[in-house]
């Protein structure tokens, strides 16, 4: 009589540990079929050429008054909100592009390529004049250009204008604070006007009158000239103040078309090497050890 083994189906345990050292022996191999793949669907799918836009502004960075000239009177009156190597290195920041590109309204069709082109290809770039600085970029379309600098524009406008307000609010908290001392001088020339009065003799005595107190009242008048000449300037000063403007150059606004036959073809020439690199290794891999019996 024979007798033959039960059989048992082998568990998920036992199959993981047959099958996980095979899987780890081809890792390179499996990592190489999937690059292929994904290689080969490119090369297949992607269109031969894309459309790029490329646009020019230039930015007028605003004038706001001079610290040093608040502060000692020294200097020129107004300068550049900041210096063009300033804006240039903010347009260049990392985290202003992001700003930039989540206020952009791109349009849906050309969205993700527009916010790679944007942040791959914004620069500044300073010009001849002190205050001009000439932005180029990139986009999938004219209107997402567009979008680009609106959102440039407001940006740069946010930051300078929080710059510009600032020194705007020195100067009008000097304007207020003279214009509150001539009010007061104001009040006293009157008294010292009323004061004299009083005490000047009779014509007919022809007595002097009260030099100490006449002597008062043109020191007093001085001060409010002088003060009134300041309230004038720095009203003025205000006026020169400026804020920063982006210009979009529509006869700048061109469009390219980047074509990818090239990469294409050397995607498929680098996969049709790496499939012979894997049927050549499978062909000539030594077969393995049979297993013991």
């Amino acid at each position: 009589m024979e007798y033959q083994l039960p059989s048992t189906a082998p568990d998920a345990g036992n199959v993981l540990k047959f099958i996980a050292p095979l899987i780890w022996k081809s890792k390179w191999m499996i990592a190489a079929a999937v690059i292929l793949a994904a290689a080969v669907t490119f090369a297949l799918t992607a269109s031969s050429s894309i459309q790029i836009w490329s646009g020019r502004a230039v930015l007028k960075i605003g004038l706001a008054p001079s610290s040093d000239f608040l502060a000692q009177k020294s200097g020129p009156a107004v300068l550049p909100i900041e210096t063009p190597r300033r804006t240039i290195a903010r347009l260049s920041d990392t985290a202003f592009q992001e700003k930039i590109i989540k206020r952009a309204a791109f349009e849906p069709a050309t969205e993700s390529i527009s916010r790679s082109m944007v942040a791959s290809s914004l620069r500044g770039i300073a010009l001849d004049k002190e205050r001009d600085v000439a932005v180029e970029l990139s986009a999938g379309s004219a209107a997402d250009v567009q979008s680009a600098f609106s959102a440039i524009a407001a940006e740069i406008g946010a930051a300078h204008g929080e710059l510009l307000d600032r020194q705007i609010q020195v100067l009008q908290n000097r304007i207020d604070a003279n214009k509150a001392s001539i009010t007061t001088i104001e009040e006293v020339i009157n008294e010292l006007s009323d004061r004299i009065l009083r005490l000047m003799p009779s014509p007919r005595r022809n007595e002097p009158a009260p030099l100490p107190v006449i002597s008062l009242l043109a020191t007093t008048i001085s001060g409010w000239t002088e003060l009134q000449s300041q309230v004038r300037n720095d009203t003025t000063l205000k006026q020169l103040c400026e804020p920063t403007v982006l210009h979009v150059e529509a006869d700048n606004l061109v469009v390219t078309h980047r074509s990818i036959d090239r990469l294409r073809a050397s995607l498929l020439a680098g996969a049709g090497m790496l499939l012979a690199i894997i049927i050549l290794t499978i062909v000539v891999s030594p077969p393995g050890r049979a297993s013991a019996r």
